[in-house]
């Protein structure tokens, strides 16, 4: 079956790279040229109403695929977008789970989405991303190890299994070793740019209430939990899932506001990471781990812990002149 999904991937990354524009604006053309035959390849037969209901009318609308497990009823609901679509429709997805679980009193834990390329699975229960994996940001083989969790056999009495985590991770590319610690006595910290220059966004205007923390604050153990809300200069407030998402919600705030361009992105995290650039390559060659698409075609690796993510944001606002202190994350 590994060989055979491997195969597949193969097949698809092809397609992407050859055919990206006469795919990329149409759901239809994605669906038939990239879901449909990764969903066979993992055992889900869409032609086949006993193990895939496509269209199915959900209490909260119309979802694109149902799942189904051994007893038939739904496992996963999955949502399909075409090619070019980046940001992921997992809140729309769990709309159709939550209602269905509470009016038909179903049992999906589970719900997916996919543009064809970017697969992502969400665990509503933890209320977080269990799985997520580009088949053209990685090589083929380790996209099928993370995908297996999808696999028909594996899924359809309603568990998603472990065996979705990373099982390979490339050396260079592993969480970095803590660094030594600094000599005594440790030179004065140098005054952070963001204080030294006038921001070029303007700061809050809203009040920020009880449980609301700025980014740059003083984060306790007990604070392990990804915040549920950010708040951005420019007022947008996001629900998040991750830590790596504050990161990823913060990269797209700088894009926004016209700070982060494609001319600009290029910005390094190690001697032999990128933390943002265009192609989603590392400095040794070795694709970004957990890759994300994040607007003007620039791509930021999201592999990375709560402190990593924390501190990798950081990095970015004070290398674009940006006050952290007006970024504000509402803790659980």
């Amino acid at each position: 079956m590994l060989d055979d999904l491997v195969q597949t991937i193969e097949t698809l990354q092809r397609r992407i790279r050859e055919h990206r524009e006469y795919l990329g604006n149409y759901e239809s053309r994605t669906r038939v040229a990239l879901i449909d035959p990764m969903l066979c390849a993992l055992g889900w037969d869409v032609s086949d109403p006993d193990a895939v209901q496509t269209e199915p009318r959900t209490v909260n609308g119309w979802a694109d695929y149902a799942l189904l497990g051994s007893n038939r009823r739904p496992v996963i609901f999955v949502e399909a977008k075409k090619l070019a679509d980046q940001d992921s429709p997992i809140r729309q997805t769990v709309g159709y789970a939550v209602s269905e679980n509470i009016e038909n009193r179903t049992n999906v834990r589970y719900c997916a989405s996919t543009n064809g390329d970017v697969w992502e699975v969400y665990d509503i229960t933890a209320q977080e991303s269990v799985m997520r994996v580009s088949l053209t940001g990685e090589d083929a083989a380790k996209c099928a190890l993370k995908l297996v969790g999808l696999w028909r056999r594996s899924l359809e009495d309603g568990r998603f299994d472990d065996a979705v985590e990373p099982l390979i991770e490339p050396a260079d590319v592993a969480a970095p070793t803590p660094a030594p610690p600094a000599p005594t006595p440790a030179p004065p910290a140098p005054t952070p740019v963001w204080q030294e220059s006038t921001p070029t966004v303007a700061p809050l205007s809203f009040p920020v209430e009880t449980g609301w923390m700025p980014l740059n604050g003083d984060f306790t153990p007990a604070e392990l939990h990804a915040p549920s809300a950010t708040r951005f200069p420019d007022g947008e407030r996001k629900i998040r899932e991750s830590w790596p998402d504050v990161l990823e919600e913060t990269a797209k705030w700088l894009i926004r506001s016209g700070i982060l361009t494609r001319e600009n992105c290029q910005f390094s995290m190690g001697p032999k990471r990128y933390l943002v650039n265009l192609d989603g390559m590392h400095k040794g060659g070795k694709p970004f781990v957990v890759p994300r698409q994040v607007g003007a075609g620039i791509v930021l690796e999201a592999h990375l812990d709560r402190k990593q993510a924390i501190r990798q944001a950081l990095r970015l606002l004070n290398h674009f002149n940006q006050d952290p202190s007006q970024i504000y994350l509402k803790l659980p």
